[in-house]
């Protein structure tokens, strides 16, 4: 059994800057790196579900953001909350959805490797994942190109007119979920296209650089108007500046094939994401060597596990990790080892094999855990628990038998390290405990907010938290359309709590049929974090009308066309609508300024309805 070896020097030597928070940890996600855009539809946290997204974001740091396409009617693809495997994707329909972003040198580079998740449907038509037209006339950079008429098959356009990357028998995905990766470098071999990490072809001929025009994603180009037109759904679409490594995009692929739920053709090497294993499907990111000089041993990706320094890892292994997506929040007190008295509900597990899938040993590493806005921690108080016995449970876990380590050591930035683990292997399950949880309490705040109608008339928000730490106040925000929004209410928070807390609260005058709510949470400190949105239906039926009686002005809701109309009336039946001031607040809602008018009783007649008003 290895041992822990703490190498306190090392918190020194190490930064904390590069922690490759790219895809599977491969690249960063500012800027820095060439990884130099990241489209990720799980990542769209304004996307409604059936409803076309107008922008997708770019989470590379570059800030290339691709906007809806704009030429032949062009539509965003439309947003679905659970397209596969629980996560997010866009489905393009074939013929106007489309993004499109103004020509951008770090989008042509002259070296470039590109991945994709996508599930490309089966039609008779050329299908473009992802282009970017030359600027020599007749001629295309064609980063992927799906399907020659009849043969569904993928193919790597290089350029030069109507030539292909190769004209053999390329393979199709047609109604399947697969990882396709194209890279190419200007007089090297490297001209090939992957799918599911298998080498489809290597193309012959050389790629014109793109100068001056647009890159486009599910549309491919003539001149202005696109054509061949992506239809099915995409998930995931990167772009780096380099030819990358052979373990790097083993690294990647296992990424995208655990995320999405589809098997690798070779180099399939984490298995913890198949339901027998208990589907740790999420954030999964590696570490791993093919050889010398295709090495990769370094990585964080998307979630708060970072894994560097192997003291053993040898050509062709590799280390993967995933969690369950349990919550961050150390609220399981029952399934820890004394002296732990909560642990996270998050739980991690290993793949580590080399690529004939057999288990090996790539030495001690560092284990860093990111803790960034998880309140206040004492290091002395974490300890990294290891399924040791490999029997899901962590309370038979002990200090002796390498279960239970201590000695993390805070490196700044929110950021701990347990240095040389030795007892991480292949399968075992790890998670992140605390032995005092009023100091070290490891919370996360929201676990569920949602609003519904009352009564096709009100709408009520309500939200639970596990537990807060430094938590000044909660912001309901309200949205017509979803884009623009506006402050709805204030609820003060609990500051410090250990206890679960719930909050409700109602909205006495929602927008006549679609509203959106978001809940933004904010520290004492400043920051905040949003939770998902939710909207509501509300299909008035007549119209509300308050206060009544009132000394000034009323506010009158009701559906759109109803207040078209509205006129007022005084007690004896004479139109009094001139002497009084309107103001429209949005589609559904009027605010009526009756100071200019004496006291008494009013009628106030829309489109269907007649109301009776008290004038003080």
């Amino acid at each position: 059994m290895k041992k822990i070896i703490l190498l306190i020097f090392s918190f020194i030597i190490y930064s904390n800057f590069w922690s490759q928070t790219g895809p599977g940890g491969v690249g960063e996600n500012d800027g820095t790196s060439s990884l130099v855009l990241w489209l990720d539809a799980n990542t769209e946290t304004t996307g409604m579900n059936g409803v076309a997204l107008s922008t997708w974001h770019d989470r590379s740091g570059n800030g290339l953001d691709f906007p809806a396409g704009t030429a032949s009617s062009g539509n965003g693809a439309t947003y679905n909350s659970s397209g596969v495997n629980g996560y997010p994707t866009l489905t393009f329909n074939g013929s106007n959805d489309y993004y499109e972003h103004p020509y951008n040198a770090i989008l042509n580079p002259a070296n470039i490797s590109i991945f994709s998740s996508s599930n490309v449907s089966s039609t008779s038509t050329y299908k473009s994942l992802i282009t970017s037209r030359s600027s020599i006339s007749g001629s295309r950079r064609g980063y992927i190109i799906y399907s020659r008429p009849g043969t569904n098959r993928w193919d790597f356009w290089t350029a030069q007119g109507t030539n292909w990357g190769n004209d053999g028998n390329n393979t199709s995905t047609s109604g399947s979920w697969a990882s396709i990766v194209c890279e190419y470098a200007p007089g090297t071999s490297n001209k090939k296209l992957f799918i599911n990490q298998s080498l489809d072809f290597t193309a012959t001929k050389s790629m014109l650089l793109n100068t001056t025009t647009q890159t486009r994603i599910g549309g491919g180009h003539t001149t202005a108007v696109p054509q061949y037109m992506f239809q099915g759904d995409m998930a995931e679409i990167m772009i780096y500046s380099a030819i990358l490594n052979a373990a790097q995009k083993i690294i990647i692929d296992n990424y995208m094939s655990a995320k999405y739920n589809y098997s690798l053709t070779v180099n399939n090497l984490f298995n913890e994401d198949d339901a027998i294993n208990g589907n740790y499907d999420h954030d999964v990111a590696g570490i791993g060597r093919v050889d010398a000089t295709n090495a990769h041993d370094d990585s964080q990706g998307t979630g708060i596990v970072r894994v560097l320094n192997p003291a053993g890892l040898n050509d062709n292994e590799f280390l993967f990790w995933g969690h369950d997506n349990g919550l961050l929040q150390a609220k399981e007190t029952a399934d820890v080892p004394s002296p732990v008295v909560a642990r996270f509900e998050r739980i991690w597990r290993v793949s580590e094999v080399n690529t004939s899938n057999v288990a090996v040993d790539v030495g001690n590493i560092d284990m860093r855990f990111d803790l960034t806005g998880l309140g206040s921690v004492t290091a002395s108080d974490l300890r990294l628990l290891i399924d040791i016995d490999d029997d899901g449970d962590f309370d038979d876990e002990t200090v002796l038998g390498g279960g239970i380590i201590s000695g993390a050591t805070s490196l700044g930035g929110n950021v701990y390290q347990f240095a040389g683990v030795t007892d991480i292997a292949d399968n075992l399950r790890f998670t992140l405990g605390s032995i005092n949880i009023l100091e070290t309490p490891l919370p996360i705040e929201l676990i569920d907010f949602f609003a519904k109608q009352v009564d096709n008339k009100y709408v009520q928000l309500a939200w639970q938290t596990a537990s807060e730490t430094n938590n000044d106040y909660f912001t309901i925000e309200r949205s017509e359309n979803g884009q623009k929004w506006l402050e709805l209410k204030v609820v003060e928070g609990a500051g410090n709590s250990s206890s679960s807390l719930r909050y409700s609260t109602i909205d006495q005058h929602p927008y006549s049929g679609i509203s959106y709510y978001r809940l933004k949470q904010t520290d004492f400190d400043g920051k905040f974090e949003y939770s998902k949105i939710s909207s509501v239906e509300i299909k008035y039926i007549g119209i509300d009308i308050y206060p009544n009686p009132t000394e000034s002005q009323i506010i009158i809701t009701g559906d759109k066309s109803e207040l078209e109309q509205l006129k007022l009336y005084n007690i004896l039946g004479q139109n009094v609508t001139n002497l009084i001031k309107q103001f429209q607040n949005g589609e559904s809602m009027m605010i009526i300024d009756l100071s200019s008018l004496t006291e008494g009783t009013y009628y106030i007649k829309t489109k269907t309805t007649t109301n009776k008003v008290y004038k003080q």
